[in-house]
């Protein structure tokens, strides 16, 4: 997979605005934000829409532990409860092989990972899908926890939300993955 490098201003959503200024302000010259878990009263975004995950190794290979995801993404994965699994063991195979590109790249990086993917929902509307990936660490240097916001979106209007990652019938078309510069 190939990242581009943007700034911050190519994220379009507020509440992901929102993070990754969040995100910029709590870390310090040459280091990752502390992770300090999620707050409801530090955060002014909606938890719906959010999941952070832990960075295992795992016999000598990078993992991915879900730990929390909100509602809409329980909704949009369907009737798949991740918690507590690996997300390559619970992702749709038509996800996967981005999803942990784009992981593995926050983590060999330390930075913001972007991307927009165009899918279809169960009634053929174009939705968009946009994930912000921001790395924080419990010691400052390694990225060991990743905090994702995912939000959809389409231009057609309504969209079903239900099932949207599902094993869908045409895999989601990669607009665009960037690294995000500071």
């Amino acid at each position: 997979m190939e990242f581009m490098q943007s700034g911050p201003d190519i994220v379009r959503s507020d509440h992901q605005r929102w993070l990754l200024d969040y995100w910029a302000s709590q870390r310090g010259p040459g280091t990752l934000p502390i992770w300090r878990g999620l707050d409801a009263g530090g955060f002014a975004v909606p938890f719906d829409n959010l999941a952070w995950m832990e960075v295992v190794d795992v016999d000598g290979e990078t993992r991915f532990l879900m730990k929390f995801h909100g509602p809409r993404l329980s909704e949009a994965l369907g009737p798949i409860d991740g918690l507590g699994k690996f997300i390559d063991d619970f992702l749709p195979p038509t996800y996967l092989g981005a999803a942990i590109s784009t992981y593995r790249e926050v983590v060999r990086t330390k930075g913001p990972v972007y991307t927009v993917s165009d899918m279809r929902d169960p009634a053929g509307r174009i939705v968009h899908h946009e994930r912000l990936l921001l790395p924080f660490s419990q010691n400052g240097t390694a990225a060991d926890r990743i905090l994702a916001s995912i939000e959809a979106s389409s231009p057609e209007g309504s969209f079903e939300l239900r099932d949207l990652m599902k094993s869908p019938i045409r895999p989601p078309v990669i607009a665009l993955c960037t690294t995000i510069q500071y």
